[in-house]
């Protein structure tokens, strides 16, 4: 069982721990923060959580991965990679990944996702639970796909895109770099770079009963 950092100590790196102890090959060791040095007091979920600086002696021991759902993570990503840490790709076992299909460094595909053939996920990508990637795909680096997205065939994703909770892409598109693509959308068409993507939210208003 190799040891593993998550960078990260939010609710996801929370969820991220839970899903790590349903795999084989890795065992959570400890969290890691880099906004303020005075929460690592603390312990979360049991374990250590230590200061980005006091981590870098254990790069050549211990494996990273970053479990933030914002885009924004590369700067994280960037200081720890810089110390010589290993970033674990971890997958689901209820997850399905064709064999064809290829996942780089630091990505997390999330429990019930499906991953179809002949797709490319990039670096540090975050597959969330529920995700359908279909093939012939390709999903930038420090992309984030929210829960229950549903990517068609043949769409190309730019890098640090982030794709809202049950979301839908058709097929054949490209969808920029940087870009929101908001919870529920439906996106038909292309979408260029930095480009946010909103559908508006319907409220239902239940009269209470007299």
């Amino acid at each position: 069982m190799k040891p593993l950092l998550i960078l990260g100590t939010g609710n996801f790196a929370v969820e991220v721990a839970d899903l790590v102890s349903d795999m084989d090959g890795f065992r959570v060791t400890g969290f890691v923060q880099n906004v303020d040095p005075q929460n690592t007091q603390a312990r979360l979920e049991g374990l250590p959580v230590l200061w980005v600086e006091e981590v870098r002696a254990l790069s050549a021991t211990d494996w990273a991965v970053c479990a933030i759902g914002a885009v924004e993570r590369r700067g994280f990503i960037e200081q720890v990679a810089g110390f010589g840490f290993r970033f674990a790709t971890l997958v689901h076992p209820t997850a399905r990944v064709s064999a064809t299909s290829r996942l780089g460094e630091g990505t997390i595909v999330s429990a019930g996702a499906v991953i179809a053939a002949h797709t490319q996920v990039g670096r540090h990508v975050i597959v969330n639970r529920g995700v359908l990637i279909g093939h012939h795909t390709a999903i930038g680096d420090y992309a984030t796909l929210g829960p229950g997205a549903n990517i068609a065939g043949s769409v190309a994703i730019g890098e640090a895109t982030l794709v809202g909770i049950g979301a839908t892409v058709s097929d054949h598109l490209t969808i920029g770099k940087r870009c929101f693509l908001s919870a529920g959308a439906v996106v038909t068409g292309n979408v260029g770079d930095n480009i946010r993507v909103v559908t508006a939210n319907t409220r239902v208003f239940l009269r209470n009963p007299e």
